[in-house]
């Protein structure tokens, strides 16, 4: 488990050091963690690994502007862990950044 643990969460971190912007992505203020998930996994769906699926999102804290859930992450390579999902405003745009490691 420690050797897929840490698969996902260099995968992860890696994919989050530039979080990604969605177009069409509503306010974080109407975004819940099922919300999220989705858009992460449409966003991993242009990387080499990718969300398969995520068990048991929950909301770990929000505001008005940031909105942060964790899960339990399946990745297309077969490494699974746990996933630190984000939503955020920036400059009047949201964006959905995830990785392997909880944001700071």
């Amino acid at each position: 488990m420690r050797v897929s643990h840490f698969k996902l969460g260099a995968a992860l971190l890696v994919l989050a050091a530039a979080p990604f912007l969605a177009g069409c992505t509503p306010k974080v203020s109407g975004m819940d963690c099922a919300a999220i998930v989705e858009q992460a996994k449409t966003l991993s769906q242009s990387q080499a690994v990718k969300i398969q699926s995520v068990e048991n999102a929950h909301e770990t804290s929000r505001t008005p502007t940031d909105a942060r859930c964790e899960g339990n992450a399946t990745m297309s390579d077969g490494s699974t862990g746990t996933i630190y999902l984000r939503a955020y405003e920036e400059n009047g745009n949201t964006m959905v950044a995830y990785q392997g490691t909880p944001f700071p």
